[in-house]
């Protein structure tokens, strides 16, 4: 093993886990948003009630992997400066703006619009709060498109040109239009919310098994089935078809994962005579979980599904319906491994590039030594499994604790209309009319 393999093992593991705190983090963002907007919309007080019950549990569990996949995002930013100035070097210009904007929607606006909502529980008006809650959302959708960016770049190089061994961009069009960039994100978004559609059928069904809190899960457990195969059947249509077109940029990655096309020979033999002599064929292995991300996407599109049964009112308690709650939970582990499946067979299959057919790794990787990249593997590759452990132990602990035990915005009841003979109600900042006018207070 050398310095690239090490560089290469520590993006493996710091991305690799990054990108499932970002998974759970995008879909649970989703049910949050719609769980409050039907929540602020529903005019019967008990369902209205019910609905920010709702939203506080969900909510309290979503800040949690935010707040942790924030610090493993962090992690990633140093791994990046450390270990690749050749990647920064040549592809800085190309690279750096769309890496500038995440960090900015990121770090800056998703946080600000995320902090205000998880605060502005009875101090913000009830529209005022719930566009906070799609502000965040939309942030953290356009945080993921401006990775996405940098990432379809790699893996497909366009609106580019290269001089001197740097390369800039010529045309922006085409960078943000890039095909391997938009089959991606709906792929993406589909393996979200199968995830966060697990996810909350485990979450619910933890509790239905021991009858608690029965009203309160029963409909989140079918909301759970329903996202569950809808993100299934997006994430195995969109796979298919990404699948088909990497043929016409990845001829190599394509033929490893789908046993079609020419054979390794011809295929390193067509990289040879355009790129000299060397060994241009991805690691046979990424088959393997490309298979696995391919197997568990089909199996979950006619099985996700089958917890959501379990939800319908009948005189069995559900408590009785014990293989479909065991069942519930026992599909969320494997949600995890497609996406680090997924994410293994669109970056290791591209090898040796770094920027594929432009900059390989050896060439991306830092000058550094063995001694010091060995070291900062073990430093993040710690810091990014105790992070991991902690924001499980945290999310379990609440999950099981139930609704009651929400950490986000008290005992309150959702903010109604202003009420003008009271000083202390909150203003409603989206009514000009309304006393106050465009006025937002915080009273913490």
């Amino acid at each position: 093993m050398n310095t690239a393999d090490l560089a290469r093992l520590q993006f493996a593991v710091t991305a690799g886990l990054h990108f499932l705190f970002v998974a759970l983090t995008l879909g649970l963002v989703t049910v949050v948003a719609v769980t409050q907007t039907r929540a602020t919309r529903a005019r019967d007080p008990e369902a209205r009630a019910t609905g920010l019950r709702r939203v506080r549990f969900w909510g309290g569990l979503y800040v949690i992997n935010y707040a942790l996949g924030i610090i493993s995002g962090i992690v990633q930013e140093f791994q990046f400066g450390l270990n690749w100035s050749g990647l920064s070097h040549a592809m800085g210009n190309v690279i750096g703006a769309p890496v500038a904007i995440e960090t900015i929607v990121a770090f800056f606006l998703e946080s600000t619009f995320l902090g205000m909502w998880a605060f502005g529980f009875g101090r913000l008006s009830a529209r005022a709060h719930l566009v906070l809650i799609w502000l965040v959302a939309l942030t953290a959708y356009l945080s993921t498109f401006w990775i996405m960016v940098v990432n379809g770049f790699m893996q497909k190089p366009v609106g580019h040109e290269t001089s001197g061994g740097v390369t800039r961009v010529t045309d922006w069009g085409a960078l943000l239009t890039n095909g391997a960039t938009w089959y991606a994100l709906v792929h993406i978004a589909g393996a979200v919310a199968l995830l966060a559609g697990l996810f909350l059928a485990a979450v619910s069904a933890s509790h239905l098994r021991r009858d608690h809190e029965v009203a309160f899960f029963r409909p989140t457990l079918k909301q759970g089935g329903i996202l569950a195969a809808a993100g299934a059947l997006v994430t195995v249509v969109a796979g298919l078809v990404h699948l088909d077109e990497l043929k016409s940029y990845q001829p190599a990655k394509h033929a490893v994962v789908s046993g079609e096309g020419p054979s390794p020979e011809e295929l390193n033999a067509a990289q040879v005579a355009q790129y000299g002599p060397g060994d241009w064929l991805p690691p046979e292995w990424v088959a393997t979980p490309a298979l696995i991300m391919i197997f568990i996407g089909i199996v979950m599109l006619f099985v996700s599904w089958i917890p959501a049964t379990a939800a319908r009112r009948t005189a069995v308690p559900p408590s009785r319906k014990r293989i479909r709650m065991w069942f519930a939970m026992a599909l969320l582990p494997f949600g995890f491994i497609a996406l680090l499946g997924g994410w293994l067979t669109r970056e290791v299959g591209r090898q040796p590039w770094a920027v594929n057919g432009e900059l390989t790794v050896a060439e991306a990787v830092s000058d550094t030594s063995f001694g010091a990249m060995l070291a900062t593997v073990v430093a993040l590759t710690t810091v990014l499994v105790l992070l991991v452990v902690v924001d499980w132990a945290l999310i379990t602990h609440y999950a099981r604790l139930g609704p009651d035990a929400a950490f986000i915005g008290g005992a309150d009841p959702l903010p109604g209309p202003r009420d003008p003979s009271d000083p202390d109600s909150p203003r409603d900042p989206l009514d000009p009319a309304a006393p106050g006018g465009a006025d937002v207070r915080f009273s913490y």
